[in-house]
């Protein structure tokens, strides 16, 4: 009964039954007047009100019946396709990368997979378009549907697309199984796929989740593969765009020349483009977590850059998602107050803003352990572990727990979380964790690989830097103990 309803709805049975009311109404008030005016036989309003009670069941049927045709599948004709005039062919060698989103497979015979199918095929189109820095070509300008012997990718690249999303939608008993592909139309190299197996009693509200999946998995996928793809090219014929996907790709080596490296490259990229937001945002994180590992000669004043950067990128890029992570992330390496309150501008303004860039989410629980809130924090970064389980930067969730951990002074579990990490932050974070939980022959280990894997390491730094790592005074000034403790030990 529940999807009787909903497909009422969907078919706009209701909204064609309240305007016709409306309408009978105003025509019957209408006849009275008339009537009455001109002094007509009674019998003429009581037909004008037979006829639209005859005319009510008529309207809705017909709007039934109209819905149906146009979500009928068709088969696509080529020849007369008129949208592949109306979008120029993507420009591969500088443009940024467009995407289109093709009618995903059904059985005709189903009624259900033919309703998820268009259901998933429009919302993921409308989604996509939250990912910014990608284009997407419009759900009008696509096929309702593909016959059995239509050429998916050819379609798509005729449309002006450089990635492709296909997928198909079967039902297997009370089971509904949706599986979906990213394909390189260059390539045609697949850069990604999935399926989804959910129940089929409410078809609705799973269309809902797996169209959010798949978008908030394909930023992130697309994002990666267009940095590989310039990676490749000469760093002097790289438009904007690339230069920030190169600097995003080579920064998480987190490694004094390659901050040094992607902060060149995000400079660049503003130099080409001054409003870009994502380039503005790529550089105060840089510029901030340089600042955290004391790899500058001037801490102060690329602390300052940083948050004019920030403020900058937050200001222009308030819509962008793919802008508003690297702004948070650089806000809350040293302002978290403000990486708070721009996360809660956010979703109030747009709430689905980070499902196109959900490791915003982490960042901002971050900023919020460091800013006395913990468990709000700790349960943000939880919620993007267990919403976006697939993200690619998934695997910095325990990072992010340990610093939250660490706010909390909890130091065996940040000893454990931040074993084995890739950054030298992430390893003094450890070492204090060690230090204040006894271990101290750990501590001075832990210190001495990453002294070896970077010889100039600012331990003194560090020890100034931690002291306003959390707002309450008294936590910083113990992680800055430990420490200061460490290079006693180092020097006895």
């Amino acid at each position: 009964m529940q999807n009787f309803i909903k497909q009422l709805w969907k078919r706009r049975v209701f909204q064609f039954g309240t305007l016709y009311i409306g309408a009978a109404w105003l025509m019957l008030q209408v006849a009275v007047v008339i009537e009455q005016t001109l002094a007509l036989p009674d019998w003429l309003d009581q037909s004008v009100l037979v006829l639209l009670l005859i005319g009510f069941p008529l309207v809705l049927i017909l709007a039934w019946a109209q819905e149906s045709r146009a979500a009928a599948p068709t088969t696509l004709d080529l020849k007369q396709s008129e949208p592949k005039s109306q979008i120029a062919p993507a420009n591969l060698a500088t443009d940024e990368p467009s995407i289109i989103v093709l009618p995903f497979r059904s059985r005709e015979s189903d009624e259900i997979e033919q309703l998820t199918a268009e259901g998933l095929t429009d919302d993921i189109t409308t989604l996509l378009t939250m990912v910014k820095g990608v284009k997407v070509v419009p759900r009008q300008a696509t096929p309702r549907s593909l016959g059995p012997g239509d050429d998916a990718l050819k379609i798509a690249s005729d449309l002006g697309g450089r990635y492709a999303v296909t997928g198909n939608v079967r039902r297997i008993g009370d089971k509904l199984r949706v599986s979906t592909e990213l394909t390189d139309i260059t390539d045609k190299h697949q850069k990604w796929s999935q399926k989804f197996d959910r129940p089929a009693d409410d078809i609705f509200a799973i269309q809902d989740e797996i169209a959010k999946g798949v978008v908030s998995t394909l930023g992130g996928v697309i994002i990666r593969v267009e940095a590989a793809r310039a990676l490749r090219q000469p760093p002097d014929n790289l438009e904007a765009w690339e230069l920030t996907r190169r600097a995003l790709s080579i920064v998480w080596d987190w490694r004094p020349e390659t901050l040094h490296q992607a902060m060149l490259d995000a400079r660049k990229a503003m130099e080409l483009d001054p409003n870009y937001a994502l380039a503005h945002a790529l550089l105060a994180m840089i510029l901030s977590w340089r600042t955290v590992s004391g790899w500058t000669e001037n801490v102060a004043a690329e602390r300052d850059e940083a948050l004019r950067e920030a403020d900058k990128a937050a200001k222009i890029g308030y819509d962008n998602a793919d802008a508003l992570w690297p702004t948070i992330s650089s806000y809350w390496a040293t302002a978290p107050q403000r990486s708070v309150e721009l996360y809660e501008r956010s979703i109030e303004r747009q709430p689905d803003i980070f499902m196109a860039a959900p490791f915003a989410i982490a960042h901002a629980g971050v900023a919020y352990a460091k800013i006395g809130r913990e468990e709000e924090g700790i349960a943000l970064i939880k919620q993007y572990q267990d919403t976006f389980p697939n993200d690619e930067y998934g695997v910095w969730t325990r990072i992010f727990f340990g610093y939250s951990e660490l706010c909390r002074r909890n130091y065996p579990l940040v000893a454990d979380l931040l074993a084995n990490t890739n950054s030298e932050h992430d390893g003094m974070c450890r070492v204090i964790a060690l230090m204040n939980s006894g271990q101290r022959d750990e501590a001075i280990a832990e210190f001495n690989r990453w002294k070896a894997a970077n010889p100039a390491i600012k331990l003194d730094h560090y020890i100034e830097y931690f002291k306003g790592y959390h707002i309450d005074k008294s936590v910083g000034a113990e992680l800055s103990d430990g420490l200061v403790r460490l290079k006693a030990a180092l020097s006895a």
